[in-house]
């Protein structure tokens, strides 16, 4: 008899959606995708959504039930299931998302999260952070996200919303924030921040700003002394706010997950220096690891949905 365990992993994005029948060792198939923007209301989105889900339900051969849906989604709260004014979604108003797939997947086990935890999730389910109990996963997109896990269990606070590293102020009246505050970490340490980071040195030197964070990346890795700048000024920035959080939480390893992950050494070298300089006397003997995301190129959105049902 086939004993595996399967589960649906559900990524909502604004733009797209993206899902598919995921095994316990990390195997994905029958992976789709619709368009998020293209419905009108998100009980029209919810209603074409389920109708793939069957569909992928329908599919399945194996004896072995496909044991729920795990759904990561902006904004997404893990004890009401709800997802109330995300600013990165078509609507902007009250989903109860968990209760309106579950009414329409009727028996399907359904589970729905904040995207980062789920990355943090499946990063413990499939990627490096697996055995380990005590770890942080840091998303550097568009904005910052965090997912944080202490003793082998995510970290939702009372209210299902803890863990918003990116909301932490890094400096005092700095650059203001989509959530109406001034000075968040994510205005200077997300992919968005560091593009405004190049611009204020790049106007200075009378050199035309880069147009994307991949950009930067590919000229640091050619040495360009600008681009190496840019990355510096924002590992201080993260550095620091980093070593506060780990003063909270102490985790074992730092794990970095996103665009700009893939800078790599350009960004975690001037990031750990700004850390350990920064970093509380007790903790310096036993240091966290600095670690990049095992599955930067697999579609780690699903893969850490489906780990909520698992």
């Amino acid at each position: 008899m086939n004993d595996k365990k399967y589960a649906i992993g559900v990524d909502i994005g604004g733009t797209y959606t993206k899902f598919a029948l995921v095994d316990e060792a990390g195997n994905i198939t029958r992976e789709q995708r619709i368009r998020t923007d293209s419905f009108s209301t998100p009980e029209d989105f919810v209603q074409g959504l389920c109708l793939h889900l069957q569909s992928i339900l329908d599919q399945h051969k194996e004896r072995s039930p496909i044991r729920g849906i795990g759904i990561g989604a902006p904004s997404a709260n893990y004890h009401t299931g709800v997802i109330n004014g995300s600013a990165n979604l078509p609507w902007r108003t009250y989903i109860p998302l968990r209760d309106m797939v579950a009414a329409q997947m009727v028996g399907m086990h359904t589970v729905v999260t904040n995207d980062a935890k789920a990355a943090a999730l499946g990063e413990m389910q499939f990627g490096v952070a697996k055995g380990m109990k005590d770890f942080m996963v840091i998303t550097l997109g568009t904005g910052i996200g965090s997912g944080i896990v202490s003793n082998g269990q995510l970290i939702y606070g009372h209210d299902g919303m803890a863990g918003e590293v990116g909301h932490i102020i890094a400096k005092p009246n700095g650059r203001p924030c989509g959530c109406g505050r001034k000075g968040c970490l994510e205005t200077y340490a997300s992919a968005t921040g560091i593009l405004v980071t190049a611009q204020k040195i790049m106007l200075a030197n009378k050199l035309i700003p880069f147009e994307t964070s991949q950009e930067i990346t590919d000229a640091a890795m050619m040495g360009n002394p600008m681009a190496m700048e840019i990355f510096n000024q924002t590992g201080k920035v993260l550095g620091k706010i980093l070593a506060h959080v780990h003063t909270v939480i102490s985790p074992e390893a730092i794990i970095f997950f996103g665009g700009l992950a893939n800078a790599r050494e350009y960004l975690l070298v001037p990031t750990q220096k700004a850390f350990e300089e920064e970093l509380l006397f007790v903790y310096k003997e036993r240091k966290p690891q600095f670690l990049v995301s095992a599955l930067q190129h697999k579609n780690a959105a699903i893969l850490g949905a489906a780990a909520l049902v698992f």
